[in-house]
């Protein structure tokens, strides 16, 4: 029997600097609470060490990040640990073109060569060096805790060996004690450096940026005050492995060091809590500096005074801090155009304001460990605008927020207030209707089901599947007792007693309303009806899909769910994800959705280490049915069988979906298994373990196809067809093909130009010259060279099929951007807008490939 005990962080008792156990200097109460934004870090039996969420801000991990994981064997009383006996390894982030949520250490985190390794004791007097062969394995069955501190390589910063990009980015974790057989452990990794970031406007580029020290930038008294702050701020150094506090280094440390990969090897003007007195900071210590990363500018600072004077306490930068920042000349009105301007801009930060034209640091910058203060700064329009950033996070969670209860309960107990509650606004908005008394005006009754919270998501589920715990028999409908508006309630005879509906919840009945629209001899009625089985949104009478919304992000925890319909019963309406993202899907069935007809999914992305498919089966109800709708879902997980869809029977779309699998060799075919009759658009398939000559879009023409749909079309008759705009990485699935096995050379302007890891992730369009004809290129060459970038191709793919009468209906509401700074390890990312990109309409891939 397989024992599954997830054991979660208490994230309410927000991380500590150190443990009581074993630090010399211990955090106030107060400071603690500032150690608050974080990422986790999961493991599981299965892929030890599987990584959620990221260092980086846009959730995506950094080739070559290291952590040094520490770990402890309990004593033979399952309780005390003994220091002598802990070893830790230390690894790196071997993946080209990154991307995703969640990132295995047995394939993906390799053990880093010539870097230290320990087996004890504490501290570590003698480590020697590692060996690519060693790893962190523990034995299961045994009380053993983890702890951990990381390192970010953004924009390659630890392997260039240049101060220009050195940056000081760290995180650390408490200790984790668990026992197995266990199944997840989730170490919650939080930073522990405080980054004051400048970020250019869009059209603008920096030279530089520094904090000002010049007395000419400032009125009488106020660099005093800088000063004071300043001489206490010191630039990471690493993690002291008996602590777990940040380190610095002396000035002359970093005068004379040219590589940051080492630090560990060479104590050397590494300087640890508490060392020195406040004076020699201020004189000896390395003080932060702006370093450029990927064109912004980032200061990255020891959030705490490290003095033994006053060890821990909180840094406030006062609010007449000046920077001094310098950028290209965009206006050709100082140095000539591309050149640096030849005069700075200081800024006060008192002076810098939000977007509503408020001051935002008008007290100053307190600094906190896991913030990140971001400042924007160009020209616009010709006038130079400072702004503070209010879309730019460290992380995408807050982890400090979470309950301690949410992360630990197993199974959310389902709530079907929501139920009600959209009945009870339809109900209301027909009575309106109703009440005017107007022939002219049709009365409409169309409940909108709207899901904000785990509880009620797990409420549908059960009402889809029939499994609600609700009474389902032994009552039957009486007399009509009255008239409410438009509502007919009735006596319901429960045993041969009368009950109200309000009387026959409380025996566990579960009700709904169903809606008579007028005729000739009656007007329009609504009644009370009893939930008798599975309830699949779709009223039958009418003919009408109700939609079911999604309000908010989900967070599943890994809990173990129910797929969506059965087989008996599908889902037949319209799911509309609203651009929100469940996280951690664990499905039994390895679906979202089991089984749907004439069903519409849009507007979703899925999150989750656990091999999770969106749909296994949809068919058609007949002539004028269809299979299902897919458009606009972002699948970020492995895959065992088909990430969209297993089979689509009857007439489906696929439109502006994405795959990228998370986990190296753990997805298991096409984004689409089968389908009879399918119009593919816009989507991308970016996972490994595809098989050589096999399809990744397609994995077959289903038997009862009516005709080869995604047949070639010719380069002189170019249309828009049904397979157009799709993409698939060669490189992560080599010798796949589009479609099966079928190895036809399609036209590119049809679906493809270029299908290398980096070209589907280009920023920017590349139009081959008018003098060399696509054909004359070679295999290699065709699939670096492409037309428009691919995410401008894909987002005209969407917007072709929002203009369509289907779209219209079902609309795709997420479009794909790429990186604005042009990082080269991430696919185009879905995301949600009110209204389609501004030139999406020029984006047609029939003109811009010829």
């Amino acid at each position: 029997m397989k024992i599954r005990n997830t054991i979660y962080l208490i994230a309410a008792a927000l991380l500590t600097a150190c443990t009581a156990d074993d630090a010399h200097w211990q955090l106030s109460a107060e400071q603690q609470e500032l150690i608050g934004q974080g990422v986790n870090f999961s493991t599981t039996m299965a892929n030890q060490f599987v990584t959620r969420t990221t260092y980086h801000h846009d959730g995506s991990f950094n080739e070559g990040d290291q952590m040094r994981i520490f770990r402890q064997y309990a004593n033979a009383d399952g309780i005390t640990f003994d220091e002598t006996k802990e070893i830790y390894r230390t690894y790196y982030l071997k993946m080209n073109y990154a991307t995703g949520t969640a990132i295995s250490l047995d394939s993906d985190w390799n053990p880093m060569a010539g870097k230290w390794k320990s087996d004890g004791p504490r501290p570590h007097i003698n480590p020697k060096d590692q060996t690519v062969a060693d790893s962190l394995t523990w034995e299961n069955g045994r009380t053993v805790r983890f702890r951990a501190w990381g390192r970010s390589n953004l924009s390659g910063c630890i392997s260039s060996d240049t101060k220009d990009s050195y940056y000081p980015d760290y995180t650390v974790s408490d200790w984790v004690t668990v026992s197995g057989p266990t199944q997840n452990i989730p170490l919650t990794m939080r930073h522990i450096g405080c980054r004051i970031a400048f970020i250019y406007k869009p059209g603008n580029q920096f030279s530089s940026v520094e904090l000002s020290t010049d007395p000419n930038d400032y009125a009488e008294g106020e660099l005093e005050q800088v000063m004071a702050v300043y001489n206490k701020m010191c630039m990471p150094a690493g993690v002291d492995d008996q602590t777990f506090l940040l380190t610095t280094m002396t000035q002359s440390r970093y005068n004379s060091t040219t590589s940051f990969k080492d630090f560990e090897k060479d104590a050397t003007g590494i300087v640890t809590m508490g060392q020195l007195s406040a004076s020699e900071i201020a004189e000896t210590v390395q003080h932060p500096v702006f370093k450029n990363n990927n064109g912004y500018q980032y200061m990255m600072t020891i959030p705490v005074d490290m003095s033994f004077d006053n060890a821990g306490q909180t840094l406030v930068l006062p609010a007449c801090t000046r920077f001094k920042v310098w950028l290209y000349d965009v206006n050709g009105n100082d140095a000539g155009g591309g050149q640096h301007e030849a005069e700075c801009h200081t800024l006060k930060l008192a002076d810098i304001l939000d977007k509503d034209g408020n001051q935002i640091f008008k007290n100053g910058i307190t600094l906190k460990a896991g913030y990140s203060y971001a400042i924007s700064v160009g020209y616009h329009y010709n006038h130079l605008e400072v702004t503070a950033s209010d879309d730019f996070s460290w992380t995408n969670v807050n982890l400090g927020n979470q309950s301690a209860n949410a992360n630990q309960v197993n199974q959310a107990t389902p709530n079907y207030s929501w139920f009600s509650d959209a009945y009870d606004a339809a109900i209301a908005a027909a009575n309106a209707i109703a009440a005017k008394n107007d022939p002219s005006i049709e009365v409409d009754f169309t409940p909108v089901f709207q899901i904000g919270t785990q509880q009620a998501f797990m409420a549908f589920t059960h009402l889809v599947n029939g499994t609600t715990g609700f009474k389902t028999s032994g009552i039957t409908r009486g007399e009509l007792r009255e008239t409410k508006g438009l509502v007919n309630a009735y006596n319901w005879l429960v045993d041969g007693e009368e009950l109200t509906k309000e009387q026959a919840e409380q025996r566990g009945y579960l009700f709904y309303y169903q809606f008579h629209p007028s005729v000739s001899t009656k007007g329009a009625y609504i009644e009370e009806e009893v939930v008798t089985g599975p309830f699949d949104f779709y009223d039958s009478q009418n003919k009408k899909k109700f939609e079911v919304q999604l309000t908010s992000n989900l967070d599943f925890y890994d809990w173990q769910l129910s797929s969506i319909g059965t087989k008996e019963k599908p889902f037949r309406s319209f799911f509309n994800g609203g651009g929100h993202t469940l996280y951690n899907l664990n499905m039994t069935s390895g679906y979202l959705f089991d089984y749907v007809t004439d069903a519409a999914i849009t507007n979703l992305m899925i999150e989750s280490s656990h091999n999770t498919c969106l749909l296994r089966s949809a068919s058609a109800s007949g002539d004028t049915g269809w299979g299902c709708y897919v458009a606009g879902v972002s699948m970020l997980c492995p895959t065992a069988t088909n990430a969209i869809a297993t089979s689509l029977s009857g007439s489906s779309y696929v439109v502006g979906c994405i795959h990228v699998g998370s986990h190296v060799g753990s997805n298991g075919g096409a984004l689409v298994g089968s389908a009879s009759n399918l119009t593919m658009l816009g989507c991308m398939q970016a996972a490994d373990g595809i098989a050589a000559g096999t399809g990744a879009l397609l994995g077959a023409y289903a038997s009862d196809a009516k005709s080869q749909f995604f047949a070639p079309q010719t380069a002189s008759k170019l249309k828009w067809g049904s397979f157009m705009c799709n993409y698939y990485d060669v490189e992560k699935s080599p010798s796949t093909n589009a479609v099966g096995d079928i190895t036809a050379t399609y036209v590119p302007q049809q679906y493809i130009r270029g299908s290398k890891s980096h070209i589907l992730k280009a920023k920017n369009d590349y139009l081959l010259g008018s003098d060399l004809k696509y054909s004359q290129l070679n295999s290699n060459m065709k699939q670096e060279m492409y037309g428009l970038a691919p995410w401008r191709a894909m987002n005209y793919a969407i917007w072709m099929y929002n203009s369509s009468d289907i779209g219209k209906k079902y609309p795709c509401s997420m479009w794909y951007h790429t990186s604005d700074v042009g990082y080269t390890h991430l696919y185009p990312t879905l995301y949600q807008a009110d209204a389609a990109p501004t030139d999406v309409s020029k984006w047609n891939p029939l003109v811009q490939n010829n």
